[in-house]
Order: C-alpha cells, then sequence, then structure tokens
C-alpha cells in the first residue's frame, strides 16, 4: 500500500470544503454564513470552539448565530436520501466487484507468463563436492565458482528429486548485474563438471 492518501473527489458529490466528507441530509440544509459559503456542522463547531471569533472561510464575515439558517429535513427528503445512500453503496460494491474481476482476470492471464530476469542464472548438472549447506553457500560464492563473475546478490540450491540418480543439483544464483549474468553463463553454458556438462538456462 501506498503511503500517500491521495484521492479524487467526484465532482457530481457535495463535500465539506475543509474535511471533504461528503455532506449529509443535515449539513446540506445548514447554511452557516448569508454568503451561502457552506461547510459542515463537524467543521462549523470545530471552529467555533478552536478560535474565540471564528469567520467564515469565504467571506472572513464573524460567524452570527442570528444569521445561521437551517432546515429541518421532511420525512419525504429522509426516504429520498436513504434510497440516494442505498444507490451509492450498491454503485461502490459493484464497482468494487467488477475491480476485483479484473484483477482475478489478470492474474489468470498472467498465469503461464515467465519473467525474464537479466540478472539471474540457472545452471543444472552441478555435482558439488561440499555437502551441508553453510559450506556449499560459501564454495558457491567464492572466486572458484559463480563469485568470479561479479557480486552476487542471492543464491538458491535446488536439491534432486527423491530417487533422482545422476541429476546433480540446479543453483539459480542471482547477480547484481546482468553484465555478470552474461560473463557467466557465457563461460559456464557447456563447460565440464566431472562426468556432466553444465547447462545455464
Amino acid at each position: 500500500m501506498s503511503r500517500y492518501q491521495d484521492s479524487v473527489i467526484d465532482d457530481d458529490e457535495e463535500t465539506c470544503p475543509l474535511c471533504i466528507e461528503e455532506f449529509d441530509l443535515s449539513d446540506r440544509n445548514f447554511k452557516p454564513c448569508p454568503c451561502g459559503y457552506q461547510i459542515c456542522q463537524f467543521c462549523f463547531n470545530s471552529l467555533k470552539t478552536t478560535y474565540e471569533k471564528s469567520t467564515c472561510p469565504n467571506c472572513r464575515r464573524p460567524y452570527d448565530e442570528a444569521t445561521i439558517q437551517y432546515k429541518i429535513p421532511t420525512a419525504e427528503e429522509l426516504k429520498l436520501d436513504q434510497l440516494n445512500k442505498n444507490k451509492k453503496l450498491a454503485a461502490a460494491r459493484r464497482k468494487e466487484t467488477e475491480r476485483r474481476e479484473v484483477e482475478t482476470s489478470n492474474r489468470r492471464n498472467l498465469a503461464g507468463v515467465r519473467v525474464k530476469q537479466q540478472n539471474l542464472v540457472y545452471v543444472i548438472g552441478l555435482e558439488p563436492s561440499k555437502k551441508d549447506e553453510v559450506t556449499l553457500m560459501e564454495t558457491l560464492r567464492g572466486k572458484d565458482y559463480f563469485g568470479q563473475y561479479g557480486p552476487i546478490e542471492k543464491i538458491v540450491v535446488s536439491k534432486p528429486k527423491p530417487g533422482a540418480i545422476n541429476q546433480g543439483v540446479g543453483v539459480y544464483v542471482t547477480f547484481k548485474n546482468k553484465e555478470d549474468a552474461a560473463k557467466c553463463i557465457s563461460c559456464v553454458d557447456n563447460s565440464p563438471n566431472g562426468e556432466r556438462m553444465l547447462r545455464c538456462v
């Protein structure tokens, strides 16, 4: 997840210019200043409690309780507002479902795709003399093996499957630079390792 909380405001929605929250029915019927500049009741109360003399952010006129307009919503308006909320909620759910379907479809389409890493070399047919993992890794990183071609970020050894005869191990070597990986491939591919020929894939 991104550390930035960027967002886009829909122009069709009436939102409070201070907190960017959508006006509810009560906020839409609340006009704190004669200039007509609307803010939500939460922000209005916040301004009143924070500042001794709170003023309208638009015209800078001090807020006056005598000029505040508030119309109590009718039952019909409340019913219509609830219908609009339900529609918006259904639309948001549809949008989320569509987004998930697109993501799933994209993942399905990429299932057979192989990403090529130009700094990764896979060597098969290696028969290392060292058996314990720590010594094996040190050996493979050393100057006699893959370390001679350049700095290595990571090595992963894939052991042969049980029952496999004379298979050797597979080694994934991730070099820091793709040029070092290319040099390793050109030197190692088809080179002898005991009775086997090494192959770079």
